[in-house]
């Protein structure tokens, strides 16, 4: 799976790499620093999943997930924030978002997420292909 991260924390995104590199059916195809860099990277590499957080710089993070989502309703977006409650993760699930998941929390959290929501995405290409 082709995996893009969003994440305007260098240090955020060097862990997050560091993560996917251990797993053999993930690649890091990109990261960005910004909203503006995350929605056009989703779009030159056909990202499967993109991680995006919710306060880039420019484009937010909701804005950088509605635009991938509208552009590529195959692309997987989670977005990662603080968990302030249930109104940044609707908000996000509003915007478009597969997941909002917590930053910080477990990494099995994570990798679990980006293989779901490609999973779901695989699935229902299938059942559009059988009709």
């Amino acid at each position: 799976m082709k995996v893009l991260i969003a994440e305007p924390d260098a240090a955020y995104r060097s862990f997050v790499r560091r993560t996917l590199e251990r797993e053999i059916d993930l690649v890091l195809v990109a990261e960005a620093a910004d909203g503006e860099q995350a929605v056009r990277l989703a779009q030159q590499l056909m990202a499967d999943v993109v991680l995006v957080d919710l306060d880039l710089l420019g484009v937010d993070g909701l804005e950088a997930t509605r635009r991938i989502t509208a552009e590529l309703p195959r692309t997987k977006v989670i977005v990662l924030g603080a968990l302030n409650g249930r109104s940044d993760r609707d908000l996000a699930v509003g915007f478009g978002a597969e997941a909002f998941l917590a930053k910080g929390g477990p990494t099995s959290e994570l990798l679990s997420a980006i293989r779901q929501g490609h999973l779901r995405t695989l699935c229902r290409e299938m059942i559009d292909s059988a009709r």
